[in-house]
């Protein structure tokens, strides 16, 4: 028998946990279908997986990935397993067919991913936001996107605990450059602030952020002009208080950015 709890429901997403009452023997069916899009990500115990003549055997870590038709087996040793699974659905939008498309590719190559440490860092976070449903969304979506890109790496994993303290002091970077985006920062303070060395920190960061912090930075104070931009600032005022100190340089960025002059961009929000 197997279990599933709920941690949020969307349009877009499902995202819950699988595991296996206690109280009753497991049977494993003989083949499955799967209905949906999904990453299933392995936080405890094991099992094997097989797709026709491929044979995986998952761990705390692996991410195996599901697409509409596939047909799986999975297979337990135990009686009662103690694998737990944290998963999440994905409905696409119409507007999503070529990232769809690109996971589903993905997902044919590769079904079965061994431990990411980016992965398990979004996955950590959709954990403990899922009572916010934006960012929990926008932790899912950037799963999805990950896996699309087919840019996973494979690198040592962390150990639990040594994910959570990683996690933690990048969160807490985020969290200061969110608050104080306008104000002057330096990749040795923010590195100081959370008991890292600037190299540790920085390939740490970007490890797990999937951007270095500079460029965290930079799309906050951009998302922040375009607010004031809006909001009916001016071009000058919303590159000034944005934490910009020059001009022309954040005219640039922002056109790189968003693809538009701050000018036109102005134009177009306030008609």
């Amino acid at each position: 028998m197997i279990r599933y709890s709920p941690l949020l429901d969307t349009a877009e997403f499902r995202i819950g946990r699988f595991d296996h009452p206690r109280e009753h023997r497991h049977r494993d069916p003989v083949l499955e279908v799967t209905p949906e899009y999904s990453v299933n990500r392995v936080e405890r115990g094991s099992f094997a997986v097989e797709i026709g003549r491929r044979h995986w055997e998952l761990g705390p870590g692996d991410l195996f990935l599901n697409y509409p038709g596939m047909v799986y087996r999975c297979r337990h040793c135990e009686l009662v397993p103690s694998d737990v699974c944290m998963t999440i659905a994905y409905v696409p939008s119409a507007s999503s067919s070529q990232e769809t498309a690109a996971f589903e590719r993905a997902a044919r190559t590769r079904p079965v991913l061994p431990p990411s440490n980016r992965l398990a860092y979004l996955f950590l976070q959709v954990a403990r936001i899922s009572n916010e449903q934006m960012a929990a969304e926008e932790a899912a979506h950037c799963v999805i996107a990950e896996i699309a890109c087919q840019s996973v790496p494979v690198r040592r994993a962390y150990r639990e605990h040594q994910l959570s303290w990683y996690a933690e002091r990048v969160d807490a970077v985020r969290r200061q450059i969110d608050r104080h985006y306008a104000a002057e920062q330096r990749l040795a303070w923010l590195a100081r602030s959370v008991g890292m060395s600037s190299f540790h920190f920085a390939r740490i960061f970007r490890e797990l952020v999937g951007i270095p912090p500079h460029s965290y930075l930079r799309r906050i104070r951009l998302q922040q002009a375009a607010r004031r931009l809006r909001e009916g600032s001016s071009v000058t005022e919303a590159c000034f208080t944005s934490g910009y100190q020059n001009l022309s340089h954040f005219s640039r960025q922002f056109c790189r950015h968003f693809g538009v002059r701050a000018s036109t961009y102005a134009r177009q929000v306030t008609r």
